[in-house]
């Protein structure tokens, strides 16, 4: 056996031998990550994405197909409320009338307004909405002078136009009842919504009592008339003709709906009264009082 004496005596270490473990330095294990193939992932992702795409343009053709289709509005203005109706009917559309406004051009119940405007696309079904014109914002004045109180009342009112004060004043020649005076005067222009002041006849003014006269005072006597128009014309002539000892004379005149009741207390001076109640020009009922 050989002693060795110094590290320089000792002998080399064999390759690829570590002096600590004494083991081979070529055979130490390492650890490597496996590695995953790409070809599965890529198809995943393409997958997903064609999915995608394939929704996408599904829903966009299912809601193109189910989507209201798109129509002009046509042109109404100008036209009446009835006529612009068939019109956006034709072209799938509904109306509502939304306003009026008054107008110096356009008749009464003329659109002359749409909301969307004429020419528009809009979806079919979608609702227009129409302002209407109101007709001018002024009026003449009727002429009531000479009618019944009622007649004259219904005449304004046609016109647009409010009844105001009604003042009874005596009158020697017109009828109790009847209009003799107004104000605005007849044919004046005013604007809707104006009154219209009626002076109605409360018929000759009574004879005054001389005290202490020797003449004797003639006998006033009255009684009520009451009459319910038949069915017949919309509207009826009522009149009441009173005979006394100052002559003939119309104490009431007025036109009348079918089934309405009309009531007047009449009177008449002397010894021979007689009142007549006619209808329509025929004499319905004779009293003598």
């Amino acid at each position: 056996m050989t002693d060795w004496h110094s590290d320089t005596d000792k002998p080399p270490r064999a390759a690829g031998v570590d002096s600590g473990t004494r083991r081979p330095t070529s055979q130490r294990p390492t650890y490597q990550r496996p590695r995953r193939p790409l070809a599965p992932q890529v198809l995943h992702f393409l997958a997903i994405v064609l999915f995608l795409l394939v929704s996408y343009h599904l829903t966009l053709w299912l809601w193109l197909k189910s989507a209201p289709k798109e129509t002009a509005v046509p042109n109404i203005v100008g036209l009446g409320d009835r006529e612009a109706k068939k019109l956006l009917e034709a072209a799938g559309l509904e109306h509502e009338v939304t306003a009026e406004k008054s107008s110096e051009t356009a008749p009464q119940g003329t659109v002359i307004g749409a909301d969307p405007a004429p020419g528009r696309k809009v979806k079919a079904g979608r609702t227009v909405s129409l302002t209407l014109s109101s007709g001018s914002k002024w009026t003449k004045v009727p002429d009531v002078r000479d009618m019944s109180v009622d007649r004259a009342r219904a005449l304004v009112r046609e016109a647009k136009l409010v009844v105001g004060r009604e003042r009874a004043e005596y009158h020697p020649k017109v009828p109790i009842g009847y209009v003799f005076g107004q104000a605005p005067k007849p044919a004046d222009k005013v604007a809707r919504g104006s009154e219209v002041q009626l002076l109605v006849s409360k018929g000759p003014e009574p004879e005054p009592t001389v005290i202490g006269s020797s003449r004797p005072r003639e006998e006033v006597r009255s009684t009520e008339i009451k009459l319910t128009v038949p069915p017949g014309a919309s509207l009826q002539e009522v009149r009441i003709v009173v005979r006394d000892r100052k002559g003939e004379q119309t104490v009431y005149t007025g036109h009348h709906q079918p089934g309405e009741t009309i009531v007047r207390t009449v009177s008449g001076e002397g010894p021979s009264i007689v009142v007549q109640v006619y209808l329509s020009g025929i004499v319905v009922e004779e009293r003598s009082i």
